[in-house]
C-alpha cells in the first residue's frame, strides 16, 4: 500500500518541471509595472514577438514567462547561436510575475561573449548595452506591449 501511494506521488510529481528556468532575469534587464495579469502580458508579448518575425523557443503564460531563439540582427534568421557574429545574434527572455494586483516585468535582451559548447549557454550571455541594435527590437517590442496594456 505504501509502496503504491509512493508510486502515485512520483508520477504525479513527474510533471512540474514547469519550462520557466530557475535563474532570474540578468543585471540591467528593463523593468516595466503593468496593469493586466501576468499571462496575459505573456500573451501579448508573444503576440508582439511573433509580430516581429522572431521564434518562440518557450511559451509558458502561467508560468509568466517567454523566451525566443536566438535571432540574427542582420539577416533575419532564428535557431542556434554558432561562433559568428556572436555581437548581432541575440535572444529575447521576459519574467513576469504578479505584484499587489499588477505585473512586474523584467525584460532582457542577451548576447554570447564567446562561442564555448563546454559550457551552460547562460554563464555565457550578457546584455546588450544601451544603443545596441538588440536592445532597440527589445525597446520597440515593449513600446508596443505598453500601448496595448495601457500602462
Amino acid at each position: 500500500m505504501a509502496l503504491a501511494v509512493l508510486a502515485a506521488g512520483a508520477v504525479g510529481c513527474a510533471g512540474l518541471g514547469g519550462v520557466r528556468p530557475g535563474y532570474g532575469p540578468l543585471p540591467g534587464s528593463v523593468l516595466l509595472q503593468l496593469d493586466v495579469p501576468p499571462d496575459t502580458v505573456v500573451r501579448a508579448l508573444a503576440s508582439a514577438v511573433q509580430a516581429a518575425r522572431l521564434h518562440l523557443k518557450r511559451f509558458a503564460p502561467s508560468e509568466g514567462y517567454l523566451e525566443t531563439e536566438w535571432y540574427h540582427l542582420d539577416t533575419g534568421a532564428s535557431g542556434s547561436a554558432g561562433p559568428r557574429d556572436l555581437d548581432r545574434v541575440v535572444k529575447l527572455r521576459f519574467f513576469a510575475d504578479p505584484a499587489a494586483g499588477a505585473t512586474r516585468l523584467l525584460a532582457e535582451c542577451v548576447t554570447r561573449l564567446v562561442y564555448d559548447p563546454s559550457l551552460p549557454e547562460r554563464e555565457l550571455e550578457r546584455m546588450v548595452a544601451e544603443g545596441h541594435p538588440g536592445r532597440r527590437l527589445l525597446e520597440r517590442i515593449l513600446s508596443g506591449l505598453r500601448e496595448s496594456a495601457g500602462s
